[in-house]
């Protein structure tokens, strides 16, 4: 495998990620046997890998639902079973056990990377009636039993689970019409604001498309496009539906809750 011309293909992703897949990769080819990814990848990542031919070799996935964005991967020959693979992962769900404070998406998220653990070995949370589900590499989920004890000082719990038991990733659907997809047009309907506040957010460096910060008002976005804008949330660009009967054009955004 040629690695400068693989890690030219992710220039917008940590150059540390992309050398460590290639490592896998390469692995993978000398012992004919399935290698897994230390870390969770974003989708471009993943939507790529779908789309390579590298000999004998081909990619699976492994995330906390169906639909998430964060995956580890396995790297396998394309001739080994796809059941007889075995992610190194644990699913975990963490209760709050406060009825005096609602617990969001930010405050798990903030307070597990406060314990040192970095956003790249988990993958995406989903937050639902009063708990959290994640899931961590093996290597670590001991780590996260034994130190997560509070939550914006709500005292919480951790426990592990069958991944049958997370629920699904749930959505806000926003339906609106703009006169271009330019990202400055798209992000003020995220936010349900101004294009002024929209164009402020991208200059200030607070929006970033498929996880790269984008300061380009003009930007296009297009279909998929995953838009994460700071203490707003985090949104896809999930659909063109048309134009109006004025001409504009009708957008479909959805929004993680």
């Amino acid at each position: 495998m040629d690695r400068k011309k693989f890690q030219n293909m992710f220039v917008e992703i940590d150059e540390f990620l992309i050398g460590a897949i290639c490592d896998d990769i390469e692995l993978c080819e000398e012992i004919e046997y399935p290698v897994y990814s230390k870390y969770f990848y974003p989708p471009q990542v993943c939507k790529k890998l779908s789309q390579m031919n590298i000999g004998s070799i081909d990619f699976s996935l492994c995330g906390i639902s169906e639909g998430c964005e964060k995956n580890m991967i396995a790297v396998k020959p394309k001739n080994f079973p796809q059941e007889e693979l075995y992610f190194p992962v644990k699913y975990f769900k963490v209760t709050n056990r406060s009825k005096f404070k609602e617990l969001e998406h930010k405050h798990y998220l903030g307070t597990i990377m406060s314990l040192g653990i970095k956003r790249e070995l988990m993958g995406d949370l989903i937050v639902e009636d009063d708990s959290c589900y994640g899931i961590v590499s093996e290597e670590i989920f001991d780590f996260l039993v034994d130190n997560l004890k509070e939550v914006g000082r709500n005292p919480v719990t951790v426990e592990e689970v069958n991944r049958s038991q997370v629920p699904s990733l749930k959505f806000e659907e926003l339906i609106d019409s703009v006169s271009s997809v330019r990202l400055d047009n798209i992000v003020s309907v995220m936010i349900n604001n101004s294009r002024s506040k929209g164009l402020e957010l991208i200059e200030t460096g607070e929006v970033s498309v498929n996880y790269v910060v984008d300061k380009e008002k003009n930007s296009p976005l297009k279909e998929g496009d995953i838009v994460t804008i700071r203490k707003k949330g985090k949104f896809i660009f999930e659909k063109i539906l048309g134009e109006n009967k004025k001409g504009k054009i009708r957008v479909l955004i959805k929004r993680f809750i």
